[in-house]
């Protein structure tokens, strides 16, 4: 019976009025609960002008004393210190309610009672299956949905950027950056960054599932690691766990985190002006420090830096000595048959031995580096060149018979280039100086040598002195002045160095004096 309708009863029964029959027609009541009040009320002296003056839980303890006498004294434990000790990596409940158990003794609770009045207070807080975070173990990150905005001076316009925010599991503290979009090369940048600011690395990087981050997610294979990331990930010696698609509560800690960033920083940003990246990253820098050093309700009045310092920093893993270096990525590219795969409009050389391979090719600002596609060492590495069109070929890469074909063709055409005149050998000189390509010098020789057989070696002297001095080195602008036949031709805006030819259909000057 609820204790609601104690008092109800017990007036019914005290009051005289009503036969038995009667108060077990009117009340929700079994015969003999009523007849054992009956008998509790007699036994306590209590009338009906007495039960009038006790309250619902006095007459409760009087009728239903049993109840408190079989319940059993514990000594309560200390939930909100038991919560604050599973913080630690290394402790488990089983650990505290033992120590519990030793110091309560004879009036200590049974260990499920003690689970079960822990889990109760761990519900009380408002989270949803609630876990402990492990010191250092997990690092949360993800993208602002509202974004601070940068300003163009000359025009006033505002351009919406990203806001990075990172937060740690067990200590809550948390980094911000403003990045320019959500691409791989920000979001590895801004990683980077997070990294530095904690001073170490994490078990786990929990990101949501970004692009960037994740490439794709399947019920079966589940998510697959952006390859760039994953690299970056294996550089600081840690794992990229994606939390589950549309399950935001996997990701609630970044979620907070996010949300006191923006009422914390972007609100008190919100009249400020911003011409470059620089500086808003300058301002939300200082306004961090604060959120980071604010004391925080539930936790002691401790703040996040004081608990970052006290459970995350210690169980850190060192930053390696060098960080990590952005690289772009191309894979499963198959080598051609000319043994050279292209990159960003280049192509680099790899051994001919691996023609029909497939390959990774790895490029950073400084060098290009091509990777079997089952492998971990490189099988090439090239400087990156920023030529465009250019051909970067190792020697050692070529077959024996194309190193020698190169070697001694290119010492016998570049000697008929001497022969064939000073022009010739200028324009495959300087053509040799810009490409530095072996093989596409032969090629250009052999063309200019086909070129002398065809128009003739002064023909061919003039056309390639005039792509000279028009700056073009390019074998088809010398073809194409050979066909016109205006390799002797003034150039617009050039002052003839020789006087023009003889003719007798040209009168000379002294007609026109």
């Amino acid at each position: 019976m609820r204790s609601s309708n104690i008092k109800k009863l017990c007036e019914l029964i005290t009051s005289d009025k009503f036969t038995h029959s009667e108060i077990v027609s009117m009340v929700d009541v079994s015969s003999n609960t009523i007849r054992r009040y009956k008998n509790q009320l007699a036994v306590n002296q209590l009338d009906y002008d007495a039960v009038k003056k006790l309250s619902e839980q006095q007459l409760d303890s009087l009728i239903n004393s049993g109840r408190t006498k079989r319940r059993s004294r514990f000594i309560e434990p200390d939930c909100a210190y038991l919560y604050e000790e599973m913080r630690l990596k290394e402790n488990t409940l089983s650990l505290l309610y033992e120590e519990y158990a030793s110091g309560a003794g004879e009036l200590g609770m049974s260990e499920t009672e003690f689970r079960r009045r822990y889990k109760r207070h761990c519900q009380s807080l408002g989270i949803v299956m609630r876990q402990p975070h492990a010191p250092g173990r997990e690092l949360y990150l993800d993208y602002s949905g509202k974004r601070p905005k940068l300003t163009d001076p000359k025009t006033g316009e505002k351009t919406p950027v990203e806001l990075f925010v990172a937060v740690f599991g067990a200590s809550k503290k948390t980094f911000v950056c403003a990045t320019r979009t959500q691409n791989l090369r920000d979001w590895c940048d801004a990683n980077v960054k997070a990294l530095e600011f904690f001073g170490g690395v994490p078990e786990l990087l929990i990101p949501d599932n970004l692009k960037s981050a994740v490439t794709r997610t399947s019920v079966t294979d589940g998510p697959t690691i952006n390859f760039t990331y994953d690299e970056l990930a294996q550089h600081y010696d840690c794992r990229v766990k994606p939390a589950r698609p549309r399950k935001p509560k996997d990701k609630a800690l970044v979620e907070g985190g996010v949300l006191l960033i923006q009422r914390w920083i972007l609100a008190r940003l919100r009249h400020e002006i911003f011409f470059n990246l620089a500086d808003l990253n300058s301002r939300i820098q200082d306004w961090l420090v604060l959120v980071n050093a604010k004391p925080m309700r539930g936790f002691n009045g401790r703040s996040r830096d004081q608990l970052f310092t006290e459970i995350d920093l210690p169980a850190l893993k060192p930053l390696p000595v060098m960080p990590y270096e952005y690289a772009d990525w191309s894979l499963n590219v198959t080598i051609p048959a000319d043994y050279h795969v292209r990159c960003f409009g280049n192509y680099y050389s790899v051994p001919h031995s691996r023609i029909r391979n497939k390959v990774h090719i790895r490029a950073t600002t400084s060098t290009v580096e091509i990777f079997p596609s089952r492998g971990l060492q490189p099988i090439a590495t090239h400087c990156r060149s920023y030529e465009e069109y250019s051909c970067i070929t190792n020697r050692e890469h070529q077959p024996k018979a194309h190193q020698h074909y190169a070697e001694d063709d290119q010492l016998v055409l570049e000697s008929w280039a001497l022969q064939a005149g000073d022009a010739t050998h200028s324009f495959a000189k300087k053509f040799s100086e810009k490409h530095r390509n072996p093989v596409k010098t032969v090629k250009v020789l052999r063309a200019l040598k086909g070129l002398a057989k065809e128009y003739d070696a002064n023909r061919l002297n003039a056309a390639c002195g005039r792509a000279i001095r028009i700056h073009s080195l390019d074998i088809a602008s010398v073809r194409s002045m050979l066909v016109r036949r205006i390799e002797n031709a003034p150039i617009r805006g050039e002052n003839p160095k020789t006087p023009p030819p003889t003719h007798e259909n040209v009168r000379g000057p002294n007609s026109y004096q």
